[in-house]
């Protein structure tokens, strides 16, 4: 496989990060290190499609109803309902 090098600025939190793996001794590198990372990210994000066509088919049924698809109660729905005020 082919590979290219690409340059990229990373936040403090993400630099401290990748340093404990280093010193740890889960990578030799910074590049091997975050090759892992942004594999993991990768894989992470392949789901991303699947999971967005479940939920516009679920606010689609929202708009052809106008009730929620599914019914939440308890604290699940305390946290959604207030889930901006942790933005």
């Amino acid at each position: 496989m082919a590979k290219e090098t690409i340059q990229i600025r990373i936040d403090e939190e993400t630099s401290k990060f990748v340093n404990r793996m280093l010193r740890s001794g889960l990578f030799r590198t910074k590049s091997d290190a975050l090759r892992y990372i942004l594999s993991a990210g990768i894989t992470a994000a392949a789901k991303f499609p699947e999971v967005s066509e479940k939920v516009e088919r679920l606010k689609s049924m929202e708009k052809t109803t106008g009730r929620p698809p599914i019914e939440l109660s308890g604290s699940l729905k305390d946290l959604l309902v207030n889930r901006d005020r942790f933005n």
